[in-house]
């Protein structure tokens, strides 16, 4: 299998997520500082410290450390949660895109996957057919019902909660990723035979445990991601050779494009 990896835009988003979360730590420091604010200040104040007659310091006094503690606490939320996001996709090992390229191992070179180099994210390309993989990594017992991911509570997941991917609606996501690159290679194809793209949503933890109810795209855990891409190329692909020879071709000129390296 080739496999088409943007190893710069992977690096970049690797150190945006720890720049952020280390932004986000800074942020929540200055938040629990503010909330001493009124101690200290009493103590300048019956130790006749100028500092006090300071007007800043003063409105902390009366009350701006809350403002500045809940808006640091927002703040430091939100930056943490964009910096854990880009650290779990873009840094931890082995990352989605490396759990599906181990999961698809064995393919031969008539198969291409192609990892942050496309107008989707990930993207597998075959004889099977062209299909856009949304990835989600949470583990345990995961039941899915109409496309939305849910999961018994327990004590685990609320300790970890902040720490842990949002579950979203990855059926949502897969579908519009579909659409994208669908409507991308019709434009750069310029064919009158529509390009059929295919969502999939991929569970890459080993511990995940799927129940799938109802879904209006596929699921699968990684285990069995290359059993269900056999079962289409069984199903044959609707999309003629010369058609899906020509998406494969503008699908690798494109990774070649925006600095994709082949594995």
């Amino acid at each position: 299998m080739r496999i088409y990896t943007n190893a710069k835009h992977i690096e970049k988003r690797a150190k945006l997520g720890r720049r952020t979360s280390l932004a986000g730590l800074t942020i929540l420091a200055v938040g629990m500082a503010a909330s001493f604010a009124p101690g200290v200040i009493s103590g300048w104040v019956a130790n006749e410290n100028p500092l006090a007659d300071n007007a800043i310091v003063q409105w902390l006094m009366n009350g701006g450390w809350l403002y500045v503690s809940m808006i640091c606490l927002l703040g430091g939320f939100l930056l943490g949660q964009v910096g854990n996001a880009n650290m779990r996709r873009f840094q931890q090992s082995p990352r989605p895109d490396e759990v599906v390229a181990a999961a698809l191992k064995g393919f031969d070179d008539r198969n291409h996957l192609y990892a942050w180099s496309e107008p989707a994210d990930l993207v597998f390309a075959g004889p099977a057919g062209i299909f856009t993989i949304v990835t989600r990594g949470q583990a345990g017992e995961i039941s899915i019902e109409g496309g939305r991911i849910k999961q018994p509570f327990n004590i685990r997941r609320l300790l970890f909660a902040f720490g842990q991917e949002p579950a979203g609606l990855p059926v949502d996501e897969a579908q519009k990723d579909a659409g994208k690159l669908s409507a991308w290679l019709d434009q750069t194809l310029e064919t009158t035979d529509p390009v059929a793209v295919n969502p999939v949503v991929v569970f890459t933890n080993d511990n995940a445990k799927l129940d799938i109810q109802d879904s209006s795209a596929p699921i699968v855990h990684h285990k069995q991601l290359k059993q269900y891409l056999r079962g289409q190329l069984r199903g044959g692909s609707s999309m003629s050779r010369a058609t899906m020879s020509g998406a494969i071709d503008a699908l690798d000129t494109e990774a070649e494009r925006r600095g994709a390296e082949i594995e």
